[in-house]
Parts: structure tokens; sequence; C-alpha cells
């Protein structure tokens, strides 16, 4: 009842825009790429603050996103890594709706902002195996279901700087094999997501995703600046969390370390009542957009 009274006031005032994108996460194994979208389905904590009003599921893989995160994270337990899927149709197709709110600042006065996404999580082996596999077929596969995506959004963890070579290659290996097939009109945007940046080494530099970027990775951040240069595509970089921090003077990363190696960092949630993860929506507006919303990056 609540809901009809407050309806024809919302029509009246607002209107509606909605933007969508297909995107194609990848990324290693460690990088952390199905907890980000499931802390990213379940928004717990949002601040009120926040420009995301709400994040809802919009298939039925959206919604094992939020089983995952309630069954799994907030119970203090990891997420089973993704498997290599044989046949590209196997992979779950993650559907979200996005709204941000409607306020001066956010630049959305009397509109509601949707960001429809469809997203597919690939498994570590095709960044790390697959895309050596010069004349695979499951290469081929997996590149012909990535051409059509309005991004890519490229997930590492930020405390693997030892494999910046190792990744570069894989980057490139990427980069070329996408020019090679791409026949759409339109440059394509790779976002550059550094995960677990919760943690104090990085967290004090979370608003300046660029300079961790070179700084820790500059082999990577080398490749995609010339592939920029080219013309072909842009570019973005971007810190997140899907843990964040906990505390208000003193803060201190939401998360528990189970181990640290070259391989990076395994961690799962300290405290599901103060979850509130960083950063999840700023890398998905601007490969649906082609605009940066700050106000997005800390959230």
């Amino acid at each position: 009842m609540f809901k009809s009274l407050l309806q024809p006031r919302i029509d009246r005032n607002l209107k509606e825009e909605n933007c969508s994108g297909v995107l194609r996460v990848i990324g290693d194994r460690a990088a952390g790429k199905t907890t980000y979208m499931a802390a990213l389905a379940r928004w717990p904590n949002a601040e009120i603050s926040s420009p995301v009003e709400l994040v809802t599921p919009a298939n039925k893989d959206g919604e094992y996103l939020i089983r995952q995160a309630e069954s799994l994270i907030e119970q203090g337990l990891q997420i089973n890594q993704t498997r290599l899927a044989n046949d590209v149709l196997e992979i779950k197709d993650y559907s979200l709706r996005i709204i941000l709110k409607t306020a001066d600042n956010f630049s959305f006065l009397n509109t509601i902002f949707n960001l429809d996404i469809s997203c597919k999580d690939y498994s570590g082996e095709f960044f790390s195996d697959v895309l050596h596999q010069t004349n695979s077929q499951l290469l081929r596969d997996y590149l012909n279901d990535c051409f059509p995506a309005t991004g890519i959004m490229l997930m590492i963890d930020a405390t693997t700087h030892r494999k910046d070579p190792e990744y570069a290659r894989g980057v490139d290996r990427l980069l070329v094999a996408l020019a090679g097939g791409d026949v759409f009109s339109q440059k394509r945007r790779i976002a550059l997501v550094l995960t677990k940046c919760e943690l104090a080494d990085l967290w004090i530099n979370r608003h300046r995703p660029k300079f961790v970027t070179e700084v820790r990775f500059p082999t990577i951040f080398k490749r995609l600046e010339s592939w920029q240069d080219l013309g072909v595509g842009s570019v973005e970089y971007f810190t997140t969390s899907a843990f964040g921090m906990t505390g208000k003077r003193y803060l201190k990363p939401n998360s528990r370390q189970i181990y640290r190696d070259r391989g990076g960092v395994a961690a799962v949630l300290e405290d599901s009542k103060k979850w509130r993860p960083f950063g999840l929506v700023s890398p998905i507006y601007w490969i649906c957009t082609g605009k940066r919303l700050l106000e997005l990056d800390g959230d």
C-alpha cells in the first residue's frame, strides 16, 4: 500500500534513464573475481551517502551470486574458484540492475539511472593457461564470446606485483587476440581493477589507482597505455575491495588472511555485520557510459 501511494509522485517527477553493458571479467585464479561479483550483488550495509540506491539480480545466475554471498562470504568462508568451462555456453552469465540515486551532486537530478549489466566471470585458467594456447579451439571459443562485450574488466590481486611480467604476457596475448578478431567499430574499453585494496599499503593510495598500477605493475601499465595510444580503445584504472574496512577513527581491513604468497592473498570476511565493500560499481559505470563518476570510487 505504501508503495502504491508513492508511485504516482515518482512517475510524475522522475524520468528513467537506462544504460546497459555486456562485460567480461578476466584475471588470474587469485584475483577474487567471483567474490567481487557476489559482493556487488549482495551490496551490504551501504552508506546513506552512497550514489548507489540498490543492486538487484535480473536472472537466476544473479540470484545465485546472492546465495553465494549469504551462504559463504557472510559465514566467513571462501567462494570456490570458478572452474574452466570446456564450453563457453556453460559459463554463468550474471545479470544485475544497479540503480543510482537522484541527487544534484551525482548529476542525475530528476532521473532514475539504471545500469543493466550482463557479466561473465572467466576462470583463472583462461588468463593463465588458455591465452597461451595459440591454436586452441577453446581459446577461439572464449574470444568469440568476448568480442561482443561492451568492455573488459581485467582484474588483478593488487598484492601480486611480483607476477607483473607474467601477467603482462597474458595481457599482450589478450590484446593481440582481440585486435585480430574484433570487427566492431566501437572502441573497446578495458578497466584494470586492482582488488583487495583494504590492505594497509594499498588502502592509503586507494584514490590513486593509476599511480598504484604504474608503481606496482609497471609492465602491464606500459602495455595498456601503449594499446590506448594506438587509438583502438581506452583504459581506466580502479581500486576495489570486496570486504572493505571496519572502525571509525582507526580503520582496519574487514578480512582475515588465510595465507599470503607470490600468488596473492587468500582471505575471508571478518565481520559480516560491518561488511561494506568499496569501489565495486565505479569500473562498471565507466565501461557502460565512458564517464568516470568520482563519487563511486570510494563507495
